[in-house]
């Protein structure tokens, strides 16, 4: 799966997406069908190339869908090239900083069930490009319910934790991007510190409760759609992952 443009005339939104990093990282640029208006979703990696990806656009704010590393390495290279705010849902504060220390205590980050795998093929695949800047970690609020104008178009913040504290989801005009809450196939993984199973299952329950109709683009890989994935809500479930 590599970069994409969808445009949406129905609906009015154009999304690109940017993959980047070793864990293939969906990076999201959001704007209206005819403005140069968006926002930046997930700057994991890879400034140089985010930026060129938005060149054309004015960036009104870079939106975390959640503060694990590979969603976060190019916030502030990103935010320091094009001026832009950063937003964040607070009760994500503690996830950076647990991020920080097992890099400091391990001398790479943990990236879950392929840590391993990247670890035999390059451990610098799991340590910060020492060209780039690290994130302070500091953001302004996003919450539950908060909306974003971009012109004619709105974009809703679902607060949708369980894989962090304060992951989210943004909502627009038929379109949902999950970060690593919903992928195909099942909700995002919760085998670590900071995680909950229970409580990402109450998150997906919501998500799949929009329209049949919407799309679903994850942090991660291909895209989906609530039509296809709620069907499979109780086999979650039972399965417990």
């Amino acid at each position: 799966m590599g970069d994409e443009e969808f445009v949406d005339l129905a609906n009015g939104v154009v999304l690109r997406r940017v993959v980047v990093g070793p864990l293939r990282t969906n990076c999201w640029i959001v704007h209206p069908v005819g403005h140069r208006d968006g926002i930046l979703v997930d700057p994991g990696a890879e400034p140089q190339r985010i930026l060129a990806a938005a060149a054309d656009l004015k960036i009104r704010a870079i939106v975390l869908t959640h503060a694990h590393f590979d969603h976060v390495l190019a916030v502030a290279d990103v935010a320091g090239a094009i001026g832009a705010p950063v937003f964040a849902h607070p009760a994500d504060a503690p996830v950076w900083p647990h991020e920080l220390d097992h890099l400091y205590r391990t001398g790479h980050f943990d990236a879950g069930t392929a840590t391993g795998q990247l670890l035999t093929d390059d451990i610098g695949a799991l340590r910060p490009n020492p060209a780039h800047r690290l994130w302070n970690g500091k953001a302004r609020p996003i919450v539950d319910g908060q909306r974003m104008r971009l012109g004619p178009l709105t974009i809703t913040v679902f607060h949708t934790p369980g894989h962090t504290p304060g992951g989210v989801t943004l909502q627009t005009a038929g379109h949902l991007l999950t970060g690593d809450t919903l992928f195909p196939g099942g909700p995002g993984l919760t085998g670590w510190p900071l995680s909950d199973f229970a409580t990402i299952m109450t998150s997906v329950r919501l998500l799949l409760a929009q329209p049949l109709c919407y799309r679903i683009h994850p942090g991660h890989g291909r895209d989906t759609t609530v039509q296809q994935e709620r069907p499979a809500i109780a086999t979650w479930q039972s399965r417990g992952w």
